[in-house]
């Protein structure tokens, strides 16, 4: 029987041998794509294992006691199977073949990474389930090999089993062996872009050191996003990587911290990201499809170590076929706010661009706001507020006193604001109106000078000014609850309804049957069109609107976000989207939130695990978990949605992945 094979022996047409990863590998080395060396220890080699151990038959009848509604049954059975294929003796004459070729690569260090025969197809990528080794050495190989034979039976491999309805197909695992290239730079790449699934993009996610660090969530990488035609870089966005993971002193891996000097650089330059680019298009070009590829970087040259399908994607139009989707939303944050400030702030973007300086935005709207049982989703357009940054960037590069005139502006309009929320709440229609106006006027410059802060093509006096604009950003979310309170007052509605109150309907606000109608379901764009439903309803009705990953939460059961403290729990999800709903938070519950602020600490202290929608590392969620040593996963962005009130969830924020179980 033939054990191993070379990738050049193997092509795509081989996963049913070699599994997806290991075809793909061949495949790409045939066709001239740089692939580090290596070869595939065929799936025939693992059904001799369990032959020859008398496994095949025990190993079946443990599989067939699984339940996947009950957990219990999954562990028992996974700890069983994997127990029995670690303690078997490997058969010596496919020992003596796996050496023999190990030896032929000349590599002190190689990744020896599983590949299941049923992989990575055009509907189920098994991206992440089962496991991988790098940095492996002579004396590990072997066992490393067996391991990789047992990981097809962990319980998240399992599961997976069941949610692709694949359960009752015979799957079996081979192994890739290949030389281990010392990373410096790594990451992934999409050819298409996931998530606005623009055809003419690709994006680019790099980080320091091995890709792992990236693939498991455990670090927020560099991300380039690059239009194909013309090939040009439309958006870069480099983010502070404390550390990064490196091979060991002897074997394995370890974390080392970075400088502040080390992680604020980007990761690639921007000539590099240009040449992974046309790497990226030649496999998406010789594939003929979407391709999800994991790339690396060592001394001046680009290694890929995979590809596969994109398996996310919502059907589109082919490449060059008229497409009727004229502005993408992605999703930004989640709060209790009022649709009356939402409303003027989407439309006062447009307004005060146009007026105060002049431009006229090419792609409206700003914004579109999505209300669910009383909350609302802020979706953004990033093209139109990229387009609006940009033209101040050019603003304030050739005028620099325009800068200066619009911080005096600010300090007026705080200090007249200020004067509102002296009184307990506003009891006619036209202060309402005109301290709604004064809050977007204030929050427009605002958010000018927060952008000039952070972006660093500006100076230490400008990031010092957006500092002292920063101070007074409390003072915006006490003007929602203060205006909300004022609409309840003049309306004679609910503090609820009052949230849903449009800017053109102050003077004669609806009757309370119509608003709580709008509490449960509403979708508000560019603060004048509305329509009664869910969002999935409105996409459906409007195709040239669409809402980034909105058709991906239909049927998920899984998020995935930045690990903030490591751990795994399970336990019931609660979900907290209002300060209202921390009350019922029990013990060993898992909190889902869009944000957690200070006002949840009791309920924090209750809970087993923290999940958010929105934040970084030293968000309020992360720094209460580091304290309370509770695992958390932040900036999953769409938790809030994925998972019910009551779900059992499991956070593993070794991963930084969140699942029903």
């Amino acid at each position: 029987m033939e054990f191993i094979r070379p990738f050049e022996r193997l092509t795509k047409g081989d996963a049913g041998i070699a599994g997806g990863k290991g075809a793909s590998l061949g495949e790409m080395t045939q066709a001239g794509i740089p692939v580090p060396p290596g070869f595939v220890i065929l799936a025939g080699a693992f059904e001799q294992f369990l032959d020859e151990s008398n496994l095949s038959q025990e190993l079946d009848a443990i599989f067939h006691t699984v339940n996947n509604q009950e957990i219990r049954t999954v562990e028992l059975a996974s700890e069983r199977i994997q127990s029995l294929i670690l303690a078997a003796q490997m058969p010596e004459d496919i020992a003596t073949a796996i050496v023999a070729d190990f030896r032929k690569l000349n590599a002190s260090f190689v990744a020896v990474r599983s590949s299941a025969t049923a992989e990575d197809g055009a509907t189920a990528a098994w991206a992440g389930q089962l496991d991988t080794f790098l940095n492996t050495t002579d004396e590990t190989l072997l066992e490393n090999v067996k391991r990789c034979w047992a990981s097809l039976f962990t319980p998240r491999a399992i599961f997976y089993r069941f949610e692709k309805g694949m359960h009752g197909s015979k799957i079996s695992v081979a192994v890739v062996i290949q030389k281990m290239v010392q990373s410096e730079v790594s990451g992934i790449a999409f050819s298409v872009h996931p998530v606005t699934e623009d055809l003419n993009q690709l994006i680019i996610e790099a980080g320091f050191g091995l890709g792992e660090a990236i693939v498991s969530g455990q670090v927020t990488p560099d991300s380039f996003v690059i239009e194909k035609e013309p090939r040009r870089i439309i958006d870069k966005n480099v983010t502070f990587q404390s550390r990064a993971l490196w091979r060991g002193a002897v074997e394995g891996n370890e974390w080392r911290e970075l400088s502040e000097i080390e992680g604020n650089k980007p990761a690639l330059s921007d000539e590099q990201a240009l040449e992974l680019a046309e790497l990226v298009l030649t496999i998406e070009q010789h594939y003929g499809f979407p391709c999800d590829i994991e790339w690396a970087y060592e001394a001046g040259h680009f290694y890929i170590t995979q590809s596969r399908p994109i398996t996310t994607l919502s059907k589109k139009e082919a490449p060059g076929t008229a497409v009727n989707i004229s502005i993408v939303f992605e999703k930004s944050y989640t709060r209790d706010t009022t649709l009356f400030l939402q409303g003027l702030w989407a439309r006062g973007l447009s307004y005060l661009a146009q007026e105060k300086c002049g431009w006229n935005n090419p792609h409206p709207p700003f914004a579109a706001h999505y209300v669910n049982d009383g909350v609302v989703e802020i979706w953004e357009n990033k093209q139109a507020i990229s387009w609006l940054f940009d033209r101040i960037l050019e603003e304030t590069k050739d005028d620099p006193k325009w800068l200066s005139g619009l911080a005096d502006e600010y300090g007026s309009l705080v200090a007249r604001l200020k004067a509102f929320h002296s009184k307990e709440y506003l009891s006619d229609i036209a202060s309402v109106r005109e301290c709604g106006e004064l809050f977007y006027q204030a929050a427009f410059v605002m958010s000018i000078f927060f952008y000039i802060g952070a972006d660093e093509r500006h100076t230490a006096g400008s990031k010092a000014l957006a500092l002292r604009i920063r101070e007074s950003y409390e003072l915006f979310g006490d003007n929602d609850t203060f205006i909300r309170k004022s609409i309840a007052k003049i309306g004679g509605i609910s503090f609820e309804a009052a949230g849903v109150v449009l800017p053109d309907e102050i003077e004669h606000i609806p009757v309370a049957g119509v608003l709580d109608e709008r509490v449960k379901s509403f979708v508000y764009v560019g603060g004048t069109d509305t329509f009664l439903g869910t969002l999935s309803e409105f996409v459906q009705k409007n195709s040239n609107y669409t809402f980034a990953g909105l058709p991906a939460l239909e049927n998920t059961a899984e998020v995935r976000g930045q690990c903030a403290y490591p751990g795994i729990v399970r336990g019931t999800a609660r979900l907290v989207r209002k300060e209202s709903e921390a009350v019922n938070v029990a013990q060993g519950d898992i909190i889902i939130s869009p944000m957690t602020t200070p006002n949840f600490m009791s309920a924090m202290k209750r809970a087993a695990a923290f999940v958010t929608d929105e934040g970084g590392v030293i968000c309020h969620a992360a720094i209460v978990a580091r304290e309370m040593q509770k695992p958390c996963v932040i900036g999953t962005k769409f938790a809030t949605r994925v998972f019910s009130d009551g779900d059992m969830v499991e956070v593993d924020a070794e991963k930084g992945t969140v699942r029903k179980i």
